[in-house]
This record gives C-alpha cells, structure tokens and sequence, in this order.
C-alpha cells in the first residue's frame, strides 16, 4: 500500500509580495539599464555625424589654389551638355514636321526679346522651308524695328505687302516706320488704310488724331473721333482726347459734355489734369465748367477718401487657445 503523500501548507501572503516585489525590481533595474544603453549610442551616433558633418564643411573652405586664394565653398557640380546629334535631330524635326505647325515662327516669336539674332535666323529657316508670306516677312521687320534698323524694317514691311496687298499688319508697322522717320504725312496714309478695315483699334484710332493735332488739324482730329465715338459706350477712354480737341476748338459746350463723359471711362485723375490744363483755361474763367469742377471735386473726395480695398486686406484667423476648449 502506497504510503499518503505529506500535506504542503499554502504559501502565505507575505512570502508572494517579496517574490512579487523582487521580480518587479529586476525588471525595473532592466528597463533602466537598456535605456541608459539606448541613449549612450544616440549620444554616440549624433556626435559622430556632427563631427562628419564639420569635416565635409570645412574641407573645402580649407582647400586653396595655386595662387594661394581660397576655393569657393559651393560643392562641385556638373553641367549637362546635349550630344552632338541632338541639335541636328530637332532641326531636321522641326522641318519635317507632319502636325501642319509652323515651329520657325512660333520659336522666332519666342526669343525675338531675349535673342533677336536668333530670332531672324528662325525666320529665315521658316522662309527657306515654306517659302515667302507676308507673315514671316512683316515678323521679321518687326525685329528690325526694334533693334533700330529702319531701313532693313521698311523693306520687309514692303515685301510683306506686295506678297499680301493690305496686309493690316505691315499697313500699321509702316505708319510705325514713318513716325520714326519725322513723316506724319506718309502715316498718316498708312494709318487711314489701315483703320479703312480695322476702324475698331483704339491705340491706331488715337494715334492718327496725336498725329493729325500735332499737324495743326484738329478739326479732321474731332471729326474723326465724333464719328468713332458716336456708337461706343459713355465707358470709352476716347472722350478724354475729344474733349481736349473740342476746347482747343473753343468748342465749350462740346468740350465740357465729352469731359463730363469721360469720367466713366477714364481715372479721375486723368480727367481733372485734363481740366486744369491750359486748353481749358477759357472754359475755367467763363465759369461754364463750375459745375462740372464741383462734380469732379466730389468724385474725387470719395474715390481718394475710400477705403483700403477689401481684396488688399487679408482675413482674420481664429486665434486658437489650445489649453482652452471651444
């Protein structure tokens, strides 16, 4: 018969707290020690990087020349070069092009400001591949006019309108040419040719009458400008310059209406030093403009005394108290 297995007692409470107790402090002495060993290689490889760093600044600050002088600082580079071919490969693609897209002129538009050799050079690649047209022709006597070759200028317009007879463009570079020439008469013509079928350009409108004023006609200068003015809206800028030629007519009541319209479509500034100009002088002392002056006066009061526009003033952010909620 089996002997009875001898009766354990429990553990007491007292001797599973220090069990417990002493498994808790090894653990904590654990954590301690790998986190002491974690920051002792942060420490290690952050200093080991500045120092590298420091190496890689100071070497070549540190290197120097024969002569003696201190390189630049700047790491060194390289600049990418095109192969040969590749120049040859985009011209001969530029000349076959199958797309219908005149790539010459769309290049030579491109770089007339900054490169305007290269420029004529395109213009003439377009001519040589498509042959003559106006277009490439008054294209390149605009580059001549800029680079203040007006005779190279005047023979491309002139070519452009024999190959396109009124060419429009070259018709109002030609008035241009003209100008620069001291020759009002001859763009004078031009410029009438030109408005005959483009009446609604302003900028040509309003050089034919500085030019017919300045040639002592003012009268043709009005009646062209009534005529221009008589279907466009109280909005159009060119009620200013008839204005001017209607009291340098001694027109007043002509001068005073047209002035009073161009206030829609003019800075009002413009508009009262058109008033105190000396053309305006008479109207002033006969006292017939007093209530026009007072009407502008008022205009700009309260164009002056306006307020800060809204779209020049920023809106205005809640200013969040992250410690404080909404």
């Amino acid at each position: 018969m089996a002997p009875r297995a001898q009766w354990v007692p429990p553990p007491s409470i007292r001797r599973h707290t220090i069990r417990l107790a002493v498994a808790t402090g090894i653990g904590v002495v654990l954590m301690l020690v790998l986190l002491w060993l974690a920051i002792q290689y942060a420490q290690r490889d952050w200093t080991q990087k500045n120092t590298r760093a420091r190496a890689r600044g100071a070497r070549p600050a540190a290197a120097k020349t024969t002569n003696g002088k201190q390189k630049s600082a700047r790491p060194a580079g390289w600049t990418y070069t095109l192969p040969p071919a590749a120049t040859q490969r985009q011209l001969r693609r530029m000349a076959s092009s199958r797309s219908g897209i005149q790539w010459w002129p769309i290049l030579a538009s491109g770089i007339s400001s900054q490169r305007p050799d290269l420029a004529v050079q395109a213009l003439h690649m377009a001519l040589a591949a498509t042959g003559d047209h106006a277009e490439f022709r008054n294209d390149l006597g605009v580059i001549y006019l800029k680079q203040k070759r007006p005779q190279k200028a005047f023979h491309q317009f002139q070519v452009a309108d024999q190959i396109q007879p009124g060419f429009l463009p070259s018709r109002f570079n030609l008035a241009l040419w003209a100008i620069g020439e001291r020759n009002p008469t001859r763009a004078l013509q031009w410029l009438g040719q030109y408005l005959a079928r483009h009446s609604e350009d302003v900028g040509a409108l309003r050089l034919q009458s500085t030019l017919l004023s300045q040639m002592n006609r003012p009268e043709e200068a009005l009646r062209l400008l009534e005529n221009f003015l008589k279907t466009q809206p109280p909005e159009q800028p060119l009620f200013l310059e008839a204005a001017m030629l209607a009291a340098r007519l001694d027109q007043h009541g002509n001068a005073l209406r047209y002035l009073e319209t161009a206030l829609n479509g003019n800075p009002i500034q413009n508009v009262i030093r058109a008033y105190q100009s000396p053309t305006f002088r008479d109207i002033r002392l006969s006292g017939k403009g007093d209530t026009l002056a007072a009407r502008m006066a008022a205009k700009a009061r309260t164009a002056f005394g306006a307020p800060v526009p809204v779209e020049e003033i920023g809106p205005l952010w809640t200013p969040w108290n992250l410690n404080q909620a909404p």
